[in-house]
């Protein structure tokens, strides 16, 4: 049986700084899917606008707007295609207005402790929660547009510049998340459980506290399962006593380190899941 992938594009405005590693990925995951048999189309995200998606077998989403993604999210209920890797769902998810208190809620899952605000009517008092380094303030819905979605806040009197910046963007909600000290690495993974990665952030600066792979590989793997990921990435602190904390899961990361190893990883898994879905019970 011949199968049926459309790959689409992030937003640029959702790649800043890193426009050409978020289209490579998907150029090669569809060029190895091509190699397995599938037959793939890629469009932006504004050719993806009004294109009928019942002729296809897998969706696969990099795009990140809102609109854009509930959109998809209706497809997705209505069975426009039998697979979607990510799920539209999934990437609503990981917007940090709904991934910060899901991964509160899911047992084994370890992130410094936050909490989601509306932006209107000023920065209020500090959050309750002991924070003796610090904050870091976030935009609550997409990841980064730029550099001034993700702030260190060092003491309570900066928020209210931060917070006058989110709010003169258009952005409703905003996440302060308690400042960690420690090593911060990026993982990424595919399944979740099938394949798992992860480098140092900033290698020189590092202090390479030993810590059990395990124990994070775990805690990034149950978190994807929260959110509904099969293909992810994110950021975690290895904190000074051993033990990680996840701050970040994002779905179809760059992978840019990792890209050509990834995206025969992340193919296979498509063609798994592919081939799954013409099996009779």
């Amino acid at each position: 049986m011949s199968f049926k992938a459309l790959g689409v594009f992030r937003e640029l405005q959702n790649s800043p700084g890193r426009e050409s590693d978020d289209a490579l990925i998907l150029k090669e995951v569809l060029e190895q899917l091509e190699v397995l048999g599938v037959k793939t189309t890629a469009v932006t995200p504004e050719e993806l606008d009004g294109l009928p998606l019942s002729g296809y077998d897998v969706v696969i989403p990099m795009c990140e707007a809102p609109a854009r993604i509930a959109r998809l999210d209706a497809e997705a209920r209505r069975g426009a295609a039998a697979l979607w890797v990510n799920p539209p769902s999934a990437v609503l998810a990981c917007y940090r207005t709904a991934m910060v208190p899901r991964l509160a809620a899911e047992p084994g899952v370890v992130q410094p402790v936050a909490e989601v605000r509306e932006t209107a009517g000023g920065p209020g008092p500090a959050p309750e929660f002991p924070a003796p380094h610090g904050w870091w303030a976030k935009r609550g819905d997409v990841h980064n547009t730029c550099d001034r979605d993700v702030v260190r806040v060092p003491a309570w009197g900066d928020a209210p510049a931060v917070l006058a910046d989110f709010a003169s963007r258009g952005i409703r909600h905003w996440v302060l998340q308690a400042h960690v000290p420690g090593d911060l690495v990026k993982f990424y993974g595919v399944g979740p459980g099938r394949w798992f990665t992860w480098f140092y952030h900033d290698p020189v600066r590092a202090r390479r506290t030993p810590f059990d792979l395990d124990a994070l590989a775990e805690q990034a793997a149950r978190g994807a399962r929260a959110l509904g990921l099969e293909v992810f990435g994110g950021d975690a602190i290895i904190r000074e006593d051993g033990s990680p904390a996840v701050i970040d899961l994002n779905s179809w990361p760059s992978f840019a380190r990792v890209r050509r190893g990834a995206a025969v990883q992340i193919s296979w898994h498509l063609q798994r899941r592919l081939k799954a879905l013409t099996r009779t019970p």
